[in-house]
């Protein structure tokens, strides 16, 4: 037992607040994170450096930090989000809602808890639309010319650059409710992936312009695309894991599976890319355009100097690579290094044209949806997007 006074245990108030911290956050969260702070605490007392009242008071001190610096932050939120809604002109009627839903999102299972804050809130939703339907959204447009709607995209990257696709150009406003699995879009622009933070956002944000993409094939109508278009590995990664059957099946490991499914493939293609005044001929496996810098989803890797509103377009290409070469390029974003790897090559471009030797598939946000030859090119600033007010690196 200690011989002097060490009062309270850190260590217990440490523990205590970041359980109670992140049980504040999502509830289910206390589950494997309650056991593990009340350990830290039991084993101050075990290892024989505090009283157990050193360690009762260090608990209580910390589960209190974490309740107040909670309440702190939510009072926080609510004040900037009164204090900083600037929203362009044209602003379409306050509370009145389009949803455009994804049924099959990754996290559907969360809009019931959407609905209800957008009730709490006064937002109205007049009308919803299933993905599956999206045709509707254009006698929806039609209607609400003099009053440009907010046309909210509830799901994932798909379903963000599907309803982008109806609406680039136009005076609509997209609003994000980010229940898909990986969210880029969403976290490149800084959208709160909790649902209700997300729809707080939708009567709070600013509506911002930001950059779409564009592909056009050859006899193909112009798709849209708002985080990135692909060719190679993502194609055989988006057979397996848009499959409904195997997303039942598989759950949460779906993405995961396909990953591995698509790298032990590793089809190599042969394209010519021609870029400004630059032609050149590729032997490649992979090919991403990419518009916003955001990927893999909650790991929030980046891709380094892209932006939401750069004008430009990040061209990202792969050789054939081994998988272990391939991990390498995507853990170096992960700890914030910037380092070549020899067989992956960076272009930053307005427009891009790829023909391959022969016709190909086209990903457009994860979603199979054209086919090469065709033309990428970028929408400077042609969408109008619903954000926070303040967003690190946003263009002013």
């Amino acid at each position: 037992m200690p011989k002097s006074s060490s009062f309270p245990s850190g260590h217990a108030a440490s523990a205590l607040a970041f359980a109670t911290g992140a049980g504040l956050e999502q509830p289910l969260w206390l589950l494997p994170t309650l056991p593990l702070a009340m350990g830290v605490a039991y084993s101050r007392v075990g290892l024989g450096v505090h009283y157990p009242f050193d360690v009762v008071a260090g608990a209580a001190i910390g589960a209190g930090m974490g309740v107040a610096t909670g309440r702190l932050m939510r009072a926080g939120d609510e004040w900037l989000g009164a204090t900083t809604h600037v929203p362009e002109s044209g602003w379409p009627e306050p509370g009145e809602l389009v949803l455009v839903v994804n049924p099959h999102a990754g996290h559907a299972s969360h809009l019931g808890r959407a609905r209800r804050a957008m009730a709490d809130i006064g937002l109205q939703v007049v009308t919803e639309i299933p993905v599956q339907e999206l045709d509707r959204l254009d006698g929806v447009l039609e209607r609400n010319r003099s009053t440009p709607p907010v046309v909210v995209a509830v799901g994932g990257d798909g379903t963000v650059g599907q309803v982008a696709d109806r609406i680039v150009g136009t005076s609509a406003v997209l609003g994000i409710l980010p229940l898909g699995t990986s969210n880029d879009f969403a976290r490149s622009l800084e959208i709160p992936i909790h649902a209700e933070k997300a729809v707080r956002l939708l009567s709070r944000g600013r509506v911002m312009r930001v950059d779409a993409g564009r592909f056009t094939g050859d006899g193909q109508r112009p798709r849209h695309f708002v985080h990135a278009a692909a060719v190679g590995i993502n194609v055989h990664f988006a057979r397996f894991a848009t499959r409904a059957d195997e997303r039942e099946r598989l759950g949460r490991l779906t993405y995961a599976i396909a990953a591995a499914v698509a790298l032990r493939e590793r089809p190599v293609f042969t394209c010519e890319i021609e870029y400004g005044d630059s032609k050149e001929r590729l032997q490649l496996m992979h090919l991403a355009v990419i518009n916003a810098p955001i990927f893999g989803g909650f790991l929030r890797l980046r891709v380094p100097g892209a932006g939401t509103d750069d004008g430009t377009l990040d061209a990202i290409m792969v050789e054939h690579l081994p998988p272990r070469r391939i991990m390498w390029s995507a853990l170096y974003p992960a700890v914030g290094a910037h380092r070549r790897i020899r067989g992956i090559r960076t272009l930053q471009v307005s427009r891009l044209t790829v023909r391959p030797g022969a016709s190909m598939d086209v990903t457009l946000d994860g979603d199979i949806a054209g086919r090469l030859p065709g033309v990428f090119e970028v929408i400077p600033r042609g969408l109008r997007v619903i954000t926070p007010a303040r967003r690190s690196g946003a263009r002013r």
